[in-house]
């Protein structure tokens, strides 16, 4: 089977996580993804990021972002090489940069440029805070955007400090949705024949995400309150959270209290029968609940939600997640052949197809694997080939 997209090209002149990301979500459906780099590769590749984050001096945080492409290695500063990557955009489909606002168009590779080479092209941007405005210039990384979006101050007590959620969530989701627009203006162009430039943002994204609480107080005029024993949303009541029990924690979501009480043997709770109960009177509930669930084993409980219907789950550790039964069932952990690492394991692709099943079917590629091999497909010699490898392994 052909993945969906198929016979689209895009040309990745991205680094880090967003761009690279959505990129990867490209070459999933099947696009063919040729990843520029610079001689000595993308930032990522050399950054460290966290304990343990080199295998084989390869960073395993790039391996994250950058399945399913092919790596060619240029020197855009070189003349020649420069108009090497003019000829792949010509063909491409898609381009997609993450470059801070205006210095595309300082090296020539803006939206106006690659629209003159080629009028279909599909370019997109993605940026920390968007292409205008007062921020434009700052650097844009998930943990700031937490911040600046306010996302870190929905999540902890109410006497903790604001506390951002452990994984670069904006990153991922601004990846998706520029993958998701990619996607929407490759339609248009069958369509029409007209190609455009999408602007993706992080801050933009992390307001997004937050549609639910942002709208609930804009209409409202009710700012969100952490609670103060840990509710885990600030506008919903208890019992939702995180509760500790005999050997770990699990969770609790949204069910009256009088119904948790019920299945758990709590009689103090039958008062608390809706949900203006449950939200006025949540730092009393929380403590209850906490009190009795200490006394058993996770999967105790768990077999009395189930039992009951009542929505609530387990928290797991990595190594409990990546051993369990349904994410192995969902393919969510793959295994591939990497050229310099061997076998490793990779996350899946988190949906299905029935005529075109996205797939993992290249493994992050090694710098400039594919340098040669795309070079010939655009009718460049031997002679330069070897001619260009030699320069760039000089610099």
């Amino acid at each position: 089977m052909t993945g969906a997209l198929d016979g689209v090209t895009v040309v990745d002149f991205s680094q880090l996580v967003q761009g690279p990301l959505a990129t990867q979500f490209l070459g999933d459906m099947g696009a063919d993804v040729i990843k520029i780099e610079a001689p000595g590769g993308e930032w990522m590749r050399q950054s460290w990021s966290m304990a343990n984050a080199y295998e084989d001096g390869v960073n395993l945080t790039f391996l994250t972002a950058n399945r399913n492409k092919r790596s060619v290695e240029l020197d855009i500063k070189d003349d020649e090489q420069l108009e090497v990557l003019y000829d792949v955009i010509a063909d491409a489909d898609v381009f997609v940069e993450n470059l801070r606002p205006g210095v595309v168009d300082r090296i020539g590779l803006g939206y106006d440029d690659l629209s003159d080479i080629n009028p279909e092209v599909i370019y997109c941007s993605a940026s920390g805070y968007g292409e205008e405005g007062p921020y434009a210039d700052r650097p844009g990384q998930d943990l700031i955007i937490q911040g600046v979006s306010g996302l870190a101050n929905l999540n902890g007590r109410a006497d903790d400090p604001p506390t951002p959620v452990g994984l670069p969530l904006n990153d991922f989701y601004s990846a998706a949705m520029l993958a998701f627009a990619a996607v929407s203006a490759l339609y248009h162009r069958e369509q029409t024949g007209v190609g455009q430039h999408i602007k993706a943002d992080l801050l933009s994204a992390s307001i997004h995400l937050q549609s639910m609480e942002i709208d609930t107080y804009l209409n409202t005029g009710k700012p969100p309150e952490r609670s103060e024993t840990g509710i885990s949303h600030p506008y919903y009541q208890a019992p939702f959270g995180v509760y500790e029990t005999a050997d770990g924690y699990m969770t609790l979501s949204l069910t009256m209290p009088a119904i948790v009480g019920e299945a758990l043997g709590i009689d103090t709770l039958d008062e608390y029968d809706t949900w203006e109960a449950a939200y006025e009177h949540r730092d009393e509930i929380k403590p209850r609940i906490e009190e009795v669930l200490r006394e058993e084993s996770t999967d105790y409980w768990i077999d009395k939600l189930v039992e009951h219907d009542i929505w609530g789950g387990p928290v797991q550790t990595m190594e409990e997640v990546v051993e369990d039964p349904q994410v192995a069932v969902n393919d969510m952990i793959r295994t591939v052949e990497h050229e310099e690492l061997g076998e490793i394991e990779l996350t899946g692709v988190p949906f299905r197809m029935t005529e075109t099943p996205p797939d993992i079917h290249k493994a992050p590629p090694a710098l400039g694997n594919a340098t040669a091999d795309v070079l010939r497909e655009y009718g460049y010699s031997e002679e330069f080939i070897e001619e260009m490898r030699a320069r760039n392994q000089d610099r």
